[in-house]
């Protein structure tokens, strides 16, 4: 499963505003190549050409590590070459895949028509790349030296957004092999920018008062579909990979809850009693682009601390996630692969907006 922190305050009691922290934390793009390795392909012929995609986890904090739940989408489109070169790239006779649509049931990759490695025996040079989900339009071109994997990719709220399930990937480097023969590996990248909703209160309050959090939801005109594109660079006989990029990035008018359940999953409330960050429920995902400014919307009600007497019942607050809110929003923080942790504690009078690493602060007036 992958988890992401966010956090949202809001303006109770006669205070009126909250403080944040917004972080990055690793991300892991789908399953690790052991868990992956009930998805290879178990061919009947031992000379069928077969795949298996797996990946790498990002470990770039020591804070938390994340994991999907539902891994990857059940197709794959894979690319595939004998004696790659510019020269060759738009040759027939050079091409082993073209856009093969490859599917995953019950444990294994499978493709039709099979092909197999005998029909490729005198060639000592072969280059295959991978994505998820297949789309019929997906490209593999060339281009002043520079090799391109291009796929067009729409997101559905309920499933990908709000449970983070069926991600898009693209494989982090084209796979080569000298020899033909074996499974064709891919390490598969994830695409998309995770958050992770994480509530708490400020110093003091919790001698006060209790927040019992009952209900997030993001709201807002959201980018949902667009063109995945990654290059690729063949240097001295290696291959070199640029930076996942979105574009043609298309919005529209999208809301989702972001649920906070238990094991047998089943909605239950977050109460901050303390001074310690809670999370609330697992991460929501987005299109890593700067026109993702949904409205966080937090519904909760107030309590007198050690009392349980509610004061104020099914208030809702909202915050705008953009830069004027959230002003140490950089655009490292909207990468492909990213786990975005927001972090909101509820104190007086504002809501303080912290980074990690470089300590900025900035005031946010609450509704």
């Amino acid at each position: 499963m992958i988890k992401i922190n966010m956090c949202i305050s809001k303006n109770i009691l006669p205070f009126g505003k909250a403080w944040l922290g917004f972080m990055l934390l690793p991300f892991m793009v789908a399953c690790s190549g052991d868990d992956l390795e009930q998805y290879a392909q178990r061919a009947d012929n031992a000379n069928e050409i077969g795949f298996l995609p797996k990946t790498e986890t990002v470990t770039r904090s020591s804070r938390s590590s994340y994991s999907l739940d539902n891994p990857h989408p059940d197709s794959m489109g894979v690319f595939g070459y004998h004696d790659l070169s510019s020269n060759t790239i738009d040759k027939a006779a050079n091409r082993i895949f073209t856009n093969q649509k490859v599917s995953y049931a019950d444990g294994v990759w499978t493709y039709t028509p099979v092909k197999y490695w005998p029909e490729y025996s005198s060639y000592d040079s072969f280059d295959f790349l991978g994505y998820m989900p297949y789309t019929s339009k997906a490209t593999f071109s060339y281009l002043a030296g520079i090799y391109t994997l291009s796929f067009n990719a729409t997101l559905d709220a309920e499933n990908n957004m709000a449970k983070g399930a069926d991600l898009p990937l693209i494989c982090n480097l084209p796979h080569h092999k000298n020899t033909p023969g074996q499974i064709v590996n891919f390490d598969m990248d994830q695409t998309m920018t995770g958050f992770q909703l994480k509530f708490k209160l400020g110093a003091k309050m919790s001698k006060v008062r209790e927040f019992e959090i009952t209900n997030v939801v993001v709201s807002g005109t959201i980018p949902y579909k667009g063109k995945i594109s990654r290059s690729y660079e063949l240097k001295n006989g290696t291959w070199q990979s640029a930076p996942i990029v979105w574009s043609n990035v298309t919005s529209k008018s999208i809301s989702f809850p972001v649920a906070n359940n238990d094991e047998n999953l089943n909605a239950v409330s977050l109460t901050l009693n303390d001074d310690d960050f809670h999370e609330w429920g697992k991460p929501f995902f987005a299109i890593p682009v700067k026109s993702f400014t949904p409205t966080i919307k937090v519904t909760y009600n107030v309590k007198v601390a050690n009392n349980g007497t509610v004061t104020r019942e099914k208030v809702t607050k909202s915050i705008v996630f953009n830069k004027d809110n959230f002003a140490n929003l950089k655009v490292q923080g909207l990468t492909p692969g990213k786990i975005n942790s927001l972090e909101i504690a509820i104190v007086p009078d504002h809501l303080y907006i912290l980074a990690d690493e470089d300590q900025y602060i900035g005031y946010l007036v609450m509704e």
